[in-house]
């Protein structure tokens, strides 16, 4: 179904009759083939930006490949600051943000965090992008505490005029509008692999990612196969059958196109980045059998090999050493499957949920 079909239905805001003669003026030039000189003005809300965070590649990849028809406000903690304590990095974010005003010229607010939602305002169209399921995440990291934040996120998300997602899953589960993740494809394509091999994970000591249970994975596979690991964006004691390090993007792009395979461990998740990556990479991809990744898997068939215990994890590594000719055909669909998951093609569908507000509001 076209993406317009899909929009949610959105509520009249109460603009500034300067604001709106402004966008309205703007959306007939538009209409007229006037963007290159007047494009749309977004402000985008995202604690990281680029890096080795799959939020802030997605954001860092929608701002460049939209150069030229969308100027963009950039709100990250490069820009705005925070308090870089455990439990206090996204609290502080947020209250800074508070205090900033919001540029003038801002036809749209894009929060790509449920966490800031309190940062959209009255006089802007509102969009909201997940990249997982903040309820069920928020409920893991802080427990009970959990149902006093849900409910003030809610509170504020219900201002949203369309909310996204990346994951299918989560779009089917709580009726968002889907926009799936995105790399760069051809900026993975020039980096050269390392010259060492490892079965990785990549991604942040946390409850979510589950850290541990790759550890136990590890060391099992060097037990049984002799297979050393490497865990990336994790400080830790290094072991002889695994080592940690904190490195560029470019080089955890190089660590997988050499790797072994790419494991994935989290409890939840959304549409992990570094699977694209991977795929990209033609990196193997054994994932944690939870239901959005399933969901990834029935709509990208044959593409990754996936487990419910440290046993099955054990039993997919035993098959990708012993069978290349079958390891090379879950790469190579990997491979193609990431074609459609290109910044060039889903860029496009940001953009059309753009103009297609502006149109719905101002029109």
């Amino acid at each position: 179904m076209n993406l317009i079909r899909k929009v949610f239905s959105v509520k009249k805001t109460i603009l500034s009759q300067a604001h709106l003669l402004i966008l309205k003026v703007r959306m007939h030039l538009k209409s007229r083939g006037g963007l290159q000189s007047l494009p749309l003005h977004v402000l985008l809300i995202n604690s990281t930006f680029g890096g080795i965070s799959g939020s802030g590649r997605h954001v860092r990849n929608l701002v460049q490949a939209l150069k030229g028809k969308v100027e963009y406000v950039l709100w990250n903690v490069n820009s705005i600051g925070y308090l870089d304590f455990p439990k206090l990095r996204s609290i502080t974010f947020y209250l800074n943000c508070v205090r900033k005003s919001i540029p003038k010229h801002i036809d749209i607010i894009h929060v790509h965090n449920p966490k800031f939602a309190g940062l959209f305002n009255k006089n802007h169209i509102n969009i909201l992008t997940i990249h997982g399921d903040y309820e069920t995440e928020l409920k893991a990291e802080y427990g009970t505490l959990s149902k006093i934040i849900t409910w003030y996120i809610n509170v504020h998300v219900r201002k949203a005029h369309a909310i996204t997602t990346v994951s299918p899953h989560w779009a089917t589960i709580r009726k968002w509008l889907w926009i799936p993740n995105m790399v760069n494809i051809n900026e993975i394509r020039d980096i050269e692999p390392a010259n060492e091999s490892y079965m990785l994970f990549v991604g942040r000591d946390d409850p979510i990612k589950n850290y541990p249970l790759f550890k136990r994975i590890a060391e099992r596979a060097y037990i049984k196969f002799n297979i050393r690991s490497l865990a990336l964006g994790i400080r830790g004691t290094n072991k002889i059958f695994l080592k940690h390090n904190v490195v560029s993007w470019r080089k955890v792009i190089s660590y997988m196109k050499s790797a072994f395979g790419l494991i994935i461990t989290s409890r939840q998740e959304g549409f992990p980045t570094v699977i694209l990556e991977a795929w990209a990479c033609k990196c193997p991809v054994i994932a944690r059998s939870i239901p959005p990744i399933r969901s990834l898997a029935k709509i990208n068939p044959n593409t990754m090999l996936l487990y419910e215990t440290i046993g099955g994890a054990l039993r997919n590594i035993q098959k990708l050493k012993s069978d290349n000719e079958f390891k090379n055909k879950i790469v190579m669909n990997g491979a193609k499957a990431v074609e459609k998951y290109d910044v060039r093609i889903v860029a496009k569908k940001y953009y059309e949920l753009y103009t297609t507000l502006v149109k719905k509001i101002y029109g």
